[in-house]
Parts: C-alpha cells; structure tokens; sequence
C-alpha cells in the first residue's frame, strides 16, 4: 500500500468519526430503556422504545430511524430478543407481548411491522383487547426486504429471504425464498 493510498484511508476514518461517534453515543441515550444493550450497538437518529416488559439487545446492532422511526415495543410480561449484527431499517415497528426472538445477523427493510398479535402497537392500541399473543422466531441470517409484515405464530428459518410486500403466516423453511400474501416458498437459495 503506497503512502498516498494509506493517507486516503486515514482521511476517509477522519470524515466518518462524526457519524460514528454520534450514532455510538445516540445508542447509549436512545436505548437506556432496554434491559440490556450490546457493545458496539449504534442507533441512526432516535427509534421509540417502549419497554414494559423485557428488551435484550444484541452487540454491533443497527437501528436506522433516518426517515422514519422505528418502534420496540415490549408488553407486560413480553420479551422482546434482537441477536448480535441485527440491522432494522427505518419505519420498522416490532411489538411483542409475548416473545419476539430476532436471530443474529438478520436484516429487516424498511416498513416492516413484526408482532406477535394482530394489534400490535403502543399507547391505548396496546391495551386494546386483542388477540392471545403467538411467539414469533426469525432465524440467523434471515432477510426481510421492504413492507414486510410477519404475523403472529411464524416461524422464519436460518438464512430465509422475504419478499418485498410479503405477509408471512406459519413456518419458512430455512435457506428458502419465499413470497406473496400469504407468503410461500418460491424456490430454494
């Protein structure tokens, strides 16, 4: 590596140290009220949390609000679990009040709704009679494309592609692609 080319690194890490120290910070103020946090967690802008029940967040996890906010929500006794190398996109609302478990390295896009009832929400929504609350579970590796809505009861496998516009109902097998409403298997990766 010549020496112009490592001075063009260094000035490169120089630009970016504004956003990374902003962003390692946000997470820190955002997210105090999880019960736990990961190294390396960074928050783009500010998601809404709202924890009445348990958060666990994983390390070197993304949360991207730039143009839309992104809802965590944990009901009364809801556990709400986000793996390590998560990122969730902007507009994202995940709402468990009884358990949302999000594998490590899962990607979800923008606009998705995760929840593990079918009024999900926060606010006089959340304590809205609604349906008995059905675990959801994404596997590692899995990736959820635009507007995607996963609803109570589902199951995504490990390394799982969804969609844009998908609603996903039941089991995805892992490693396969699937799409629609409702959602099924389009072929294997």
């Amino acid at each position: 590596m010549t020496l112009r080319d490592r001075a063009m690194k260094w000035i490169a890490r120089l630009r970016s140290a504004p956003v990374w120290l902003r962003s390692s910070l946000g997470a820190r103020l955002w997210l105090r009220g999880c019960d736990s946090v990961g190294p390396g967690t960074r928050t783009f802008w500010r998601p809404h949390i709202e924890n009445r029940g348990r958060m666990q967040i994983g390390a070197r996890v993304r949360l991207n609000s730039n143009w839309a906010v992104i809802e965590l929500v944990s009901g009364p006794g809801g556990t709400l679990d986000i793996g390590d190398g998560v990122f969730i996109n902007y507009g994202t609302m995940v709402s468990a009040r009884r358990s949302v478990r999000i594998g490590p390295n899962v990607m979800i896009g923008n606009y998705c709704i995760v929840a593990d009832t079918e009024t999900p929400g926060t606010g006089d929504l959340a304590d809205a009679p609604s349906s008995e609350p059905r675990p959801v579970e994404i596997g590692e590796g899995a990736w959820l494309a635009a507007r995607v809505i996963v609803l109570p009861g589902t199951r995504i496998g490990a390394g799982a592609v969804i969609a844009a516009g998908s609603v996903v109902a039941g089991d995805i097998p892992a490693g396969s692609v699937a799409g629609g409403i409702p959602a099924r298997v389009l072929r294997s990766r």
